[in-house]
């Protein structure tokens, strides 16, 4: 393939700099398109027509992460996409690549960094090793130990099973296990399991033809052929059907794939990543899950442990997010105090890294001073046993339901008094939020 047969998409809203990028990379050969609006870009981007996608973070409209995931994360298109930030928002660059992204460029940069990040993902690079396991952040022995272990694992082509709590990060390790291996240049392509609908499953994993059931109005594949010649991740495995586990054993037994309505089956060349919360052997034992499969699926067993059990690594991973929603949000907030961080490190964290993440982003969209405090913090779902302290107790001044209220207020205040954003950000329904705001006394903006 010629410079002039590779195409490339440019998403930027600043004019100039998307006409210069034209111009610099259409002397290189390469056929160029360009949009300024973000959701004509999406809708351009998911053709999946494009080698490289230079995605700008800020646009209106829509978040170039937001696009970033609705492309890697949701359909996990071919293109390398280059995510260009402004200067001083590195770690938005680097969550941007923990989500798919291939590279970054940091305004303002040269026509010749510009033209090597082009050059060096049209070489379909992954990048090295240590680059790659930076994206796991943590700094302990433990995460020492796993990061060693992925990237042994990533030369091989074996079966893994990745297990551990919900939140611990178990797709970002399978991502990052693909992101090492002789596919890295191949689809990526994640199943969560826990949301195929039952009736729906054998297709949605093996394909259909027309025709092969009510509804089936066109032939489609399934996720198997979508990752041929890459990595299929399935997420919360232990959910799958007894029926589809023996369909699912035989495929990774014959490397074959039974599409539905097809006599024949189809050859592909796939390795499987598995993941699951669950205890497999209780499954197993109650009759839920196929041995011969857990045995397929565990050629490599690779347990993450919960954050509480490597507490080293909970600042780190703290103030990671904390420069990524600082940026993202123009936070005010620069630093946790004292107390807070021992607040932080004392809480068990049943939702893991998921939950960390965020509680700093919620903290980062309602604090309105630099330095976050213990009356900041607010831990949502906790135990019993688990409870940390949200204020001072030292000086009792405020209950639990005083935090609350002030937290519904915080955003409430900051989304406006928009009831459906204020709801999905505090993680509640509307009709929630609306009963918690007349037993607080809270009244609307224009009450």
């Amino acid at each position: 393939m010629t410079a002039k047969d590779k195409k490339i998409l440019i998403i930027d809203d600043e004019e100039s700099m998307r006409d210069a990028c034209a111009q610099v990379l259409s002397r290189r050969g390469y056929q160029v398109e360009c949009t300024g609006d973000a959701l004509r870009g999406l809708e351009m981007a998911l053709k999946d027509i494009y080698e490289v996608i230079l995605l700008d973070v800020r646009m209106p409209k829509m978040d170039g992460l937001e696009i970033l995931a609705k492309l890697k994360v949701e359909r996990n298109i071919s293109a390398k996409i280059i995510v260009v930030t402004g200067y001083g928002s590195i770690p938005i660059a680097v969550e941007a690549m923990r989500q798919g992204a291939y590279n970054f460029l940091t305004k303002p940069y040269s026509a010749a960094d510009l033209r090597k990040a082009v050059e060096d993902a049209l070489k379909r690079d992954e990048g090295n090793t240590e680059q790659r396991l930076f994206l796991l952040q943590g700094t302990s022995d433990y995460m020492k130990e796993l990061k060693e272990s992925i990237n042994r694992i990533a030369q091989t082509d074996s079966t893994v099973l990745i297990t551990g709590e919900s939140g611990t990060g178990k797709e970002l390790v399978a991502r990052t296990i693909h992101n090492l291996s002789r596919r890295a240049h191949q689809a990526f392509i994640p199943v969560d399991c826990s949301s195929l609908v039952e009736t729906l499953m054998e297709s949605e994993l093996f394909g259909h033809v027309k025709g092969a059931f009510s509804g089936a109005t066109e032939s489609r594949e399934g996720r198997f052929q979508m990752a041929d010649k890459g990595t299929l991740f399935l997420d919360e495995i232990s959910n799958i059907n007894l029926n589809i586990q023996a369909k699912l054993l035989r495929v990774i037994q014959e490397q074959e794939v039974p599409k539905v309505g097809r006599s024949s089956p189809e050859r592909i060349d796939v390795r499987l990543l598995a993941a699951t919360n669950r205890d497999i052997r209780a499954e197993i034992e109650a009759g839920r899950f196929r041995e011969d499969l857990f045995y397929r699926i565990s050629v490599v067993p690779l347990p993450i442990k919960p954050l509480r059990e490597h507490k080293a690594d909970i600042l780190p991973i703290a103030q990671h997010y904390l420069d990524i929603f600082i940026t993202k949000y123009e936070s005010k907030v620069r630093s946790f105090s004292e107390e807070a961080k021992k607040s932080l490190v004392s809480y068990r964290w049943p939702g893991n890294i998921r939950e960390l993440k965020n509680i700093v982003e919620r903290l980062c969209v309602l604090c309105d001073h630099e330095v976050v405090n213990l009356s900041d913090i607010f831990y949502y779902g906790q135990e019993d046993q688990a409870k940390a302290p949200v204020v001072d107790s030292s000086t009792g001044r405020m209950t639990l339901i005083d935090v609350e209220k002030e937290h519904i207020v915080k955003a409430l205040s900051h989304f406006h008094f928009q009831i459906n954003k204020t709801a999905k950000f505090l993680g509640i329904d509307r009709k929630t939020l609306r009963i918690k705001m007349r037993n607080y006394g809270i009244k609307t903006e224009h009450q």
